[in-house]
């Protein structure tokens, strides 16, 4: 039982309230007993003795001007409750209204009679010859011209009479007053409690994850505790959304990336964003704590990520894998979480940029066999003219020379393509225009005496834009490189017939340059390899034409700079269409 009353006040804070208002209670009843059986008589006494002073100053007054004797005076002016006496300086008793003068003894003994006597109000409760306890109260007086004392005394009887009725009108009056004040306790434990139960049960459903939850705003004291959790409750709202936004943005970044990124715990994958899944399949129920092994992962990958522990980031390729992929795998250690290493884990698909690495050695190799053969043959040349020279034939020596200049124009075609490919691979596009007419015009100028010593019709084709004003969104250098190299090529292998420039509009925004040649065209299965570098359909007849294998992958990189396509249409013993798609300056 005591252990269950603990436990109800451990438990409840009414209760505690309520005992708690009850213990006041307690305290103020007891004190009030205590006035009501100690100092309340007391009072009552020091009352009385004050009421039995002035009565006595009263009659103290009016014996110095009363006529006839003390006896007379006392018998005329006592009241029946009150027992009355003259006692003279030497302390005899001059006149009572209760006993004969002759048979009261002398009252110089008693300490009333001797204070009043010495000029004080004096005072004494004792009990009389008769037994019971009376009050006695003497005051100064004077009688025939001399000094005299007036006593006044009165049973303690009543006083305890109205003692006693004062105590009883206290007690009921008590009983009364603790009946109110357990019935408001009652009332005020209630509405004490009750605020404090909906901040409770506010603070428990915002524990439980209740964001929701209205906090009701208290009044007096409660009201600093439920503003503050009031906002406790928007400051939690505002955070919970500023970290959902986190997470979204988070995700939305990692989903967005297109490496894969995996943030593993140990053994266990935490979390693999969207780029996962489209670089490996996504295992049945998602990658969210899943065990490396039942990842569905590469073993060769799997072994790159064990491999790396904690050493520090590493960063490996893996492959080229059955599907032509090469992956670069790089692991970060973050650190010991939880009792769990974590491992931030970035894959990267690489095949692009390894075929580039391929690419530029190919074209590393390419250029340095292409600087290598002019420079070679220039050599031979040089020395062969030299020998020429020294024996006395100079129509062989200056024949030698000529073919030295001819390799001279090869040389310095092929570093100029060189260099024209290095600019549009490392500047970015400028701001200015072209004037497609003028470009045109330009290109057909420098290239029109080749065409005609070969008999070739070369001619432009404005009808589409006969009345647009054409201008592209391109450097005038560029216009010139893709021109000049498309138009050479035309020449150059198209032995009969001609080479044509059309301009057309495609939509608002595109224009459309098509140049067609009456050639030998481009076998089929070699047209997707026309814009490589150094590619030659006939490398022997190329190398006779003077060229260098670099003039369509100048005007591919001249079309993708600047945000245009290219593209080739061709057939053997027909001829070649070559369509540059560039944006149209408005």
């Amino acid at each position: 039982m005591i252990e269950l009353l603990r436990s109800r006040l451990r438990s409840s804070f009414r209760l505690r309230l309520t005992l708690g208002y009850v213990a006041v209670l307690a305290v103020l009843a007891v004190a009030w007993l205590a006035s009501l059986f100690g100092p309340l008589t007391g009072a009552i006494k020091a009352q009385q003795q004050a009421h039995l002073a002035t009565i006595a100053r009263s009659y103290a007054l009016a014996l110095e001007y009363a006529a006839g004797s003390p006896q007379d005076f006392v018998e005329r002016v006592a009241a029946p409750d009150l027992h009355v006496s003259v006692v003279a300086a030497d302390g005899r008793v001059l006149g009572d209204n209760r006993e004969p003068v002759a048979s009261i003894p002398n009252q110089t003994g008693l300490p009333e009679v001797r204070a009043a006597l010495d000029g004080q109000v004096g005072y004494d409760v004792r009990r009389s010859r008769t037994g019971e306890e009376h009050m006695y109260v003497a005051v100064p007086a004077r009688y025939g011209g001399g000094p005299s004392a007036i006593r006044v005394s009165e049973s303690l009887a009543s006083v305890g009479a109205l003692a006693a009725e004062t105590r009883s009108a206290g007690l009921l009056g008590l009983a009364l007053a603790i009946a109110v004040a357990l019935f408001v306790t009652a009332r005020l434990s209630s509405d004490a409690v009750a605020p404090i139960k909906r901040l409770t049960s506010a603070a428990n459903a915002i524990a439980a994850g209740d964001l929701q939850q209205r906090v009701t705003r208290e009044t007096g004291d409660l009201e600093v505790l439920s503003d503050a959790l009031a906002d406790l409750v928007r400051q939690v709202r505002a955070r919970t959304r500023a970290s959902e936004r986190e997470q979204s943005n988070l995700r939305t970044v990692l989903d967005g990336l297109d490496d894969g990124v995996m943030l593993i715990d140990g053994d266990v994958v935490r979390l693999a964003n969207g780029a996962m899944s489209q670089l490996f399949k996504m295992p049945f129920g998602g990658w969210r704590d899943r065990p490396l092994s039942r990842s569905g992962l590469p073993p060769t990958l799997l072994a790159a990520i064990r491999r790396s522990g904690d050493t520090g980031r590493t960063v490996q390729d893996i492959g080229p894998d059955p599907m032509g992929r090469t992956i670069r795998v790089t692991v970060v250690p973050v650190g010991i979480i939880e009792g769990a290493f974590r491992t931030l884990v970035v894959i990267s698909d690489v095949s692009e940029r390894a075929r580039l690495d391929a690419v530029r050695r190919d074209f590393v190799a390419n250029a340095s066999h292409e600087l290598k053969t002019p420079a070679a043959a220039i050599q031979l040349l040089a020395e062969s003219a030299a020998s020429a020279a020294s024996d006395g034939e100079a129509e062989q020596a200056l024949a030698f020379v000529a073919q030295m200049r001819a390799e001279a124009d090869k040389l310095r075609t092929l570093v100029l393509d060189l260099l024209d490919l290095s600019r549009l691979e490392q500047t970015g596009r400028g701001e200015a225009v072209t004037d497609v007419r003028e470009a045109i015009d330009l290109a057909l100028s420098g290239h029109r005496p080749a065409a005609e010593a070969k008999s070739l019709v070369i001619g432009r084709d404005l009808r589409a834009v006969e009345d647009e004003d054409v201008y592209v969104a391109v450097e005038p250098t560029d216009v010139a490189v893709a021109f000049d190299n498309l138009l050479s090529n035309a020449i150059n292998y198209t032995e009969a017939g001609g080479v044509v420039v059309r301009v057309s509009l495609s939509g608002d925004s595109i224009v459309a340059i098509e140049v067609s040649d009456t050639g030998v065209g481009i076998p089929a299965d070699a047209l997707p390899r026309v814009f490589e570098r150094f590619f030659r359909v006939d490398k022997g007849r190329s190398r006779d034409s003077g060229g260098t294998g670099l003039g369509l992958s100048l005007v591919r990189h001249v079309v993708e700079r600047n945000g245009g396509d290219v593209s080739i249409a061709s057939e053997v013993g027909v001829g070649t269409t070559v369509t540059l798609l560039l944006p149209r300056a408005v």
